[in-house]
């Protein structure tokens, strides 16, 4: 069986996309997203928001779905949060994500109301538990890519 390479991601030429060894062709990222990587690149989370119900959202939308407004923008996110659900990976799906394993990924509740999907990193001593204060930091996880993750312990509990 031989081993997949993980490339640095490039998401403004698209993101070979994998299921275990078999290619399933390139995903092209997607112009409600481009902002998204842009505040990434910058170490900046950042959601949509509706200026007209004043309401966050996390990429992927081209009209707001509480209100249909087409008027939505790039807002930084606040980098505190708590978790809201979590799960330990044990089996992951690729041999270069099984140099991190186990690790957790889940949702982590922001102030701002989005559900945001991400790797959570634990630190001095503490555990991931529902409901612990969570705080944002960019990583470089074990792909390469530099991305937002949510560390509950250290700089969370300052």
């Amino acid at each position: 069986m031989s081993e997949v390479k993980a490339e640095m991601a490039d998401w403004a030429e698209g993101q070979k996309v994998y299921a275990g060894e078999l290619f399933l062709g390139l995903y092209q990222p997607s112009p409600e997203t481009a902002g998204f990587w842009q505040g990434v690149a910058r170490d900046e989370l950042l959601f949509k928001w509706c200026a007209a119900c004043a309401r966050h959202y996390h990429p992927r939308r081209i009209i707001c779905p509480q209100c249909s407004s087409t008027k939505l923008d790039w807002k930084p996110a606040s980098g505190k949060g708590k978790v809201y659900s979590f799960s330990e990976v044990h089996r992951p799906p690729t041999k270069t994500f099984a140099k991190g394993a186990p690790y957790t990924v889940g949702l982590v509740e922001t102030p701002e109301g989005v559900h945001y999907f991400c790797r959570i990193v634990a630190e001095g001593g503490a555990k991931i538990v529902v409901d612990a204060p969570a705080q944002l930091e960019f990583r470089e996880l074990e792909t390469g890519q530099r991305l937002p993750v949510f560390v509950v312990g250290g700089a969370a509990l300052k």
